[in-house]
């Protein structure tokens, strides 16, 4: 059977979440919004097989490779028509994000390589709702200032606020850090409504300083940290935000902060707030 993959749509909704329901992970790939708002920026198609569905992404221009397949039984068969898939369209096969429970899995010779740029933050809730320990004092004290000296307020994002979000993340276009963010965040902005998204910000003077935008993952209990804008002028204003967003939103247990691309000061400010795990991701080729 000639796989056929076609792109992630809206109209997908329903039936990606019921297949990321049988395979349910802290990883930022389990939520349909990960593939529907990055779908032009990666060239994300899917399509489904046997019970599975399998992914295809682009995350080199013009080289394929694909996620793990998604289903709930063995899933030997699913890869072994995607090798057949590849070899049709003389392509290299190619597996990325692959959890260390997928990787075992895996059967017969294979090159498995630790993909650290890739790997994702994963944190307590708790870290954030009170900055406790000696170790993490500087956040407490970039929140103290900022309590302190702005006159500033906390807001869900909702639909009678959006249009000011739209006009805060536009400010960050042509930042080249944020250049492939910023098309999937336009995308999570208009699309809110249709989508299982969830966000808050802080206002200065009336004026937004601070954006957060992040979906429940599929395993029920974390939550998948999407988007984060900040104006860096306002000392303080990122962490306190995180604050105020789970002191509100007590259900989610753990916080997908995703990777660092292997940008030094990334990985620094990640590691600065003492994940409770480094998700560790492999590339697998054959």
């Amino acid at each position: 059977m000639m796989l056929r993959f076609r792109p992630v749509a809206l109209r997908d909704r329903d039936k990606i979440k019921d297949y990321l329901a049988l395979a349910p992970s802290r990883q930022l790939v389990g939520c349909f919004e990960a593939f529907y708002l990055w779908r032009d920026v990666l060239d994300i198609e899917w399509t489904e097989y046997q019970g599975f569905a399998i992914f295809k992404v682009h995350y080199e221009p013009g080289i394929p490779s694909f996620l793990f397949p998604l289903g709930a039984s063995d899933p030997a068969r699913v890869l072994q028509a995607l090798q057949e898939y590849c070899k049709e369209q003389n392509i290299d096969f190619q597996l990325v994000k692959v959890r260390d429970e997928q990787l075992r899995t895996l059967s017969g010779e294979f090159i498995a390589t630790a993909s650290r740029e890739h790997a994702e933050y994963l944190y307590d809730t708790d870290i954030f709702r009170s900055y406790p320990g000696k170790s993490l004092q500087p956040k407490r004290n970039f929140v103290n200032y900022a309590r302190a000296h702005y006159d500033w307020h906390y807001e869900a994002v909702v639909a009678e606020n959006l249009a000011d979000c739209q006009s805060f993340a536009s400010t960050f276009d042509g930042d080249a850090s944020f250049d492939d963010d910023s098309a999937a965040l336009r995308n999570a902005l208009a699309d809110w409504e249709h989508l299982s998204l969830e966000g808050g910000l802080i206002r200065i003077d009336g004026a937004i300083a601070a954006l957060f935008v992040c979906t429940l993952l599929a395993d029920g209990e974390t939550a998948a940290g999407l988007f984060l804008r900040g104006d860096h002028a306002k000392k303080g204003v990122i962490p306190l935000l995180y604050q105020i967003y789970f002191l509100h939103h007590t259900e989610y247990r753990f916080f997908n902060f995703g990777e660092d691309l292997g940008v030094e000061g990334l990985r620094r400010n990640k590691l600065s707030f003492h994940p409770a795990e480094i998700l560790e991701l492999y590339d697998i080729k054959i």
